[in-house]
């Protein structure tokens, strides 16, 4: 029913949902035959009691099929509740997964195929009565067979009837498949959009865009509900004629087997009998057919997960834990081009920072010092070269392995829901000491325990009380968590006040100390100070590199410029600092 897949983790979740199959198929075998208890049970009260008035042989049948009703109970039970321990183990081990290869993926610059909707499409087919249906299926011919057995005329009538079911069942996958796959794929599509306006709330109110913003999103949603609505007006139109069909089904068996009991071919009880066998017999039928949309769904779900697992390279258990790096960092002849354009944001970089050296990147908007810093971090992988760690490539590098040894600082800074404490200990088990320390680094333990519960604060509960400076200085704390060997700073201060500025500088001053790998991108002079090299970008392509004092001169009121090394960092005073009175050589 489901395609086969070839990627390791999915191909693992499902070769583990679909060893349940036996047990299933076993279960099913012992249900259907238990379904012919009631049949069997009209036939021989038809012809054996109520032609002998044996009270005792009532009684009798009575209890066995009282007793079998009872097993079929149980069995159903049991057959329900392995779909729904499959179903919910299936969530369980996919959706973290699917989450983290969709990260991948979109850090990769590419549209994820799959999402937590797949995942739960899945989970609904697997653990609903969809999957039923059609371990059901195949007994309709055994039930066909026994039709046939009781008389030939009743298993004509039969056999049309499930043969046009069956027919129905088809046109209804051939009308709505296409159709179904395209809605789907809006729909969640829409859903994204719509969670998109609700996040940008505090830009679309005040701009007074909220009316057109949320018209336009109205008037093609009003054309995904119209196309839900053609398809299921579609499959309800196929399933009320099945239902229409069975029931006439049902009046043409009777009517044929009374006439074959008024000849005398056949008893009563074969009459009812082969009515009963045959509802049996087209149940399942008429379930697939309602049931079709939902195996459609998860067709569909199986081929996005399938897409987005097909790009893992490998098992993360065959990876080779690498020692903490020293923080020695390469560009190797990087070239960066964003998936679906021709136009690069770097070209040909190529640098090296010794361990423990501060490198500030300057240049203007739009120069690439963003993008270098999520290749530096191993976010980004490059279209061509290499960026390595100690030799090693950063991108190859297994993020459970080298996220605790680096820090990073992106623009914009997302605080996570959880606790303050939490966010800064990378949603890992905190270690207290670690965790006031990275705090004092970034000068922000006093504004923590001003929170309303401290390092216990939740985020999510109190986050219009943190502005986006004291973000950035939170941000800064977490990448600074656990003594990394190389941290990358992208605008670290841009919103920032004095405050925020001079703690920076400090923690720049002891990350020196501690001989760390710092990589910083800034606008403000300021910073400069605690460079030991500058790198100057200008178009995606390195203008300048080099040693601070020699890319760093002060301004002349007249006559040429004459180069002077900066004051070491720190100044003694954080007046003292020149950074309105420096700029680069090299321009910015």
């Amino acid at each position: 029913m489901l395609p086969q897949v070839s990627t390791t983790r999915l191909a693992e979740v499902m070769g583990a949902i679909r060893r349940q199959f036996p047990l299933l198929i076993v279960l099913s075998c012992l249900l259907n035959l238990l379904l012919l208890v009631t049949s069997i049970y009209m036939l021989q009260v038809y012809d054996r009691v109520l032609s002998s008035g044996s009270l005792d042989t009532l009684m009798w049948l009575t209890l066995i099929a009282i007793f079998a009703v009872a097993v079929y109970g149980m069995l159903e039970q049991a057959r329900r509740m392995v779909l729904g321990r499959a179903a919910g183990w299936l969530d369980t081990e996919l959706n973290a997964p699917m989450l983290k290869r969709a990260m991948e993926v979109r850090l990769a610059g590419k549209d994820g195929p799959a999402g937590t909707r797949d995942v739960a499409d899945l989970r609904a087919f697997y653990g609903g009565d969809a999957v039923l249906a059609f371990f059901d299926m195949p007994w309709s011919v055994i039930f066909l067979v026994f039709i046939w057995a009781l008389h030939p005329a009743l298993g004509v009538v039969a056999t049309a009837g499930a043969v046009i079911l069956l027919a129905l069942a088809l046109a209804n996958d051939a009308l709505t498949r296409s159709r179904q796959k395209r809605v789907a794929a809006v729909t969640k599509t829409h859903q994204e959009n719509a969670m998109r306006y609700v996040d940008a709330g505090e830009t679309i109110a005040p701009l007074g865009m909220a009316r057109a913003v949320f018209d336009r999103w109205r008037r093609r949603q009003a054309e995904v509900v119209a196309e839900q609505q053609l398809l299921g007006d579609r499959t309800t139109t196929i399933l009320s004629i099945s239902r229409s069909l069975r029931m006439i089904l049902q009046i043409a068996i009777l009517t044929v087997g009374a006439y074959f009991v008024l000849l005398g071919e056949i008893t009563a009880g074969a009459m009812i009998a082969g009515s009963i066998v045959m509802g049996r017999a087209l149940a399942p039928i008429e379930r697939a057919t309602s049931a079709w949309r939902s195996l459609v769904a998860a067709r569909s779900a199986l081929a996005n997960l399938t897409e987005l697992f097909a790009g893992t390279s490998r098992d993360e258990r065959d990876r080779v834990s690498l020692p903490r790096p020293k923080g020695g960092l390469v560009f190797d002849n990087v070239l960066y081009l964003p998936p679906g354009t021709q136009e690069p944001l770097l070209t040909a970089i190529s640098f090296a920072l010794e361990p423990g050296e501060n490198c500030v990147v300057v240049g203007p908007s739009g120069a690439g010092k963003s993008t270098l810093c999520r290749l530096a971090v191993g976010a980004w992988k490059p279209t061509k070269g290499h960026v390595r760690l100690d030799a090693a490539d950063v991108f190859d590098w297994d993020s459970e392995d080298l996220g605790p040894h680096i820090g990073y600082l992106p623009q914009q800074v997302e605080l996570l829901p959880g606790t303050v404490a939490q966010n800064i200990a990378r949603f890992g088990e905190a270690n207290s000491n670690a965790l006031i320390r990275a705090a004092q680094i970034a000068g922000v333990h006093d504004l923590i325990l001003s929170l309303p519960n401290g390092y216990e604060t939740e985020i999510a509960l109190h986050s219009q009380r943190i502005s986006l400076g004291q973000r950035q200085r939170l941000g800064l704390a977490r990448a600074l968590y656990g003594d990394p060997a190389f941290v990358v700073l992208d605008e670290p201060n841009a919103n920032m006040d004095e405050a925020g500025d001079r703690a920076l500088i400090e923690a720049l001053t002891t990350l020196k100390q501690l001989q760390t790998t710092v990589l910083i991108v800034t606008h403000r002079a300021s910073v400069l100070k605690c460079a030991d090299k500058v790198l100057a970008l200008h178009g995606g392509a390195v203008a300048a590199f080099g040693p601070r004092e020699q890319m760093v001169r002060p301004v002349q009121p007249t006559g040429p410029a004459v180069a002077r090394p900066l004051p070491a960092c720190p100044p003694e005073e954080p007046s003292q600092v020149p950074g309105r009175e420096t700029r680069l050589s090299a321009g910015e």
